[in-house]
């Protein structure tokens, strides 16, 4: 169910944001997990990607909007650690938090917690804004100013420009 107003989810799947960035619940389910109802390494790297996913539309950018016109916001490099197992049935949150960000590159923590806040994962990504042909851009000024509004001025190395660009024509 969506708001018609807003286009954003009315029951909250797509988390909310806080003063530790972005939070996004989930649930172990079965088909997360190896026989023994561990979950599969690779999958932690699933819940942070749609954590990501679940932010960009919580703050307006819409992703299909971009794959449309031939972008897409892609993973350039990440760093994975991990310290506990997370278990068929257990309740986690994956907080998402920009810890800086450039004219091409979107640099974020993500932590997968359990429910009494300890660490199980910790995710270091890169995003960039790429063509579907796989070439990075800078960042759309619409999503950069969303982005930033999301994160402390002091991890900002790019500004968004709120005056419209000098023409570069001369007169004769």
């Amino acid at each position: 169910m969506t708001s018609a107003s807003t286009g954003h989810s009315a029951l909250g799947l797509d988390g909310w944001l806080s003063d530790e960035g972005h939070i996004y619940p989930l649930k172990v389910q079965y088909e997360d997990t190896d026989a023994g109802g561990v979950v599969y390494h690779a999958n932690y790297l699933a819940f942070a990607e749609r954590a990501r996913s679940a932010w960009f539309s919580l703050i307006g950018i819409d992703q299909n909007q971009f794959l449309q016109g031939g972008m897409a916001f892609v993973v350039a490099a990440l760093e994975v650690r991990y310290h506990r197992p997370a278990r068929l049935g257990q309740e986690l949150r994956v907080v998402s938090q920009l810890s800086r960000m450039t004219g091409v590159r979107a640099i974020m923590d993500q932590n997968i917690t359990d429910a009494h806040d300890h660490l199980l994962t910790h995710i270091h990504v890169q995003i960039v804004q790429a063509s579907l042909g796989g070439r990075p851009c800078r960042f759309d000024p619409d999503v950069k100013t969303k982005i930033l509004a999301t994160m402390p001025p002091q991890n900002h190395e790019i500004t968004v420009s709120t005056k419209p660009a000098l023409s570069h024509k001369r007169g004769h």
